[in-house]
């Protein structure tokens, strides 16, 4: 019964279904990059760090019919997700991977609502590798608070020594084949929320987010153009999809990055900007 960053969210949306109007999913990259007063009235920032894109379908199907007052739903659409098993493997482990994704099944289920999985009980304690359960004998908040609409704050100051190199992407070896049912579940993802965003006269917007330098180092064309082509095959299909690329940004500092593909304060306060300017164009 002590509150979490899962929970307070899906509060939040409960109380606030019909006074929001743009909707923000996703992971980190919107988490931590989007700061919804900058954006505009009405804007709430359900994103989660390390949230698998399935859960953002079922929280769209869950939420977005019973939004009155909907306008606009936000996506993101990162580099990353276009490996499909053709990256190099440059770590031995993917054990770091697999933790997250118990913790994601786990508190979604438990404190979103979410019942995308055959079990509906994923046990905490035994799921959740990040330290949540510790809230129940520690008095300090345990999970990175959000604010009240949901932005979580990375201060520069607080980064990483030799913080460029992380969170890069994996090196990818193009003469591989995609991985079809890779390719096919994430599919599936974005047509599901095109297809309930579009039903219900939601624009559905989706943004690649900044990368620092070091980041577009790592970036090959191969993939580069299958993100572009899964973008515009879903722009084909539904008339309300609208794509807007902030990877190559111009304006953002070394001091706006926690990470090769994180944002500061600073530089969420940038990027809301800019993402504003596309869904209220002035």
């Amino acid at each position: 019964f002590r509150p979490n960053i899962y929970s307070y969210k899906r509060q939040y949306m409960e109380e606030h279904l019909n006074d929001i109007r743009v909707l923000l999913l996703g992971s980190s990259h919107i988490e931590e990059a989007v700061k919804p007063e900058l954006v505009g009235e009405g804007t709430f920032n359900l994103a989660i760090s390390a949230r698998l894109k399935e859960y953002d379908a079922a929280l769209a199907e869950m939420y977005v019919p019973r939004m009155d007052n909907l306008e606009v739903l936000v996506m993101p659409i990162d580099y990353t997700n276009f490996f499909f098993n053709r990256e190099i493997r440059e770590r031995a482990s993917g054990q770091g991977a697999i933790d997250l994704i118990g913790t994601c099944r786990c508190m979604h289920t438990k404190y979103m609502g979410t019942h995308i999985d055959p079990i509906w009980y994923w046990s905490e304690i035994l799921n959740s590798k990040l330290n949540f359960m510790s809230r129940f004998w520690n008095n300090a908040q345990v999970l990175q608070e959000c604010d009240s609409l949901g932005y979580v704050k990375l201060d520069v100051k607080d980064r990483q020594i030799g913080w460029e190199l992380k969170a890069r992407p994996a090196l990818l070896s193009p003469d591989l084949a995609i991985d079809e049912a890779s390719y096919q579940e994430m599919w599936q993802v974005y047509d599901t929320i095109a297809q309930v965003t579009q039903k219900n006269g939601v624009r559905f917007v989706l943004v690649v987010s900044p990368v620092y330098e070091t980041y577009k180092e790592r970036i090959t064309d191969t993939m580069y153009n299958d993100m572009l082509g899964f973008v515009n095959k879903l722009q084909n299909k539904y008339a309300n999809v609208e794509f807007y690329n902030f990877m190559y940004a111009d304006g953002f500092l070394p001091e706006d990055f926690n990470d090769s593909s994180h944002l500061t304060d600073t530089g969420a306060i940038k990027f809301s900007k800019l993402l504003s300017n596309v869904i209220y164009p002035h």
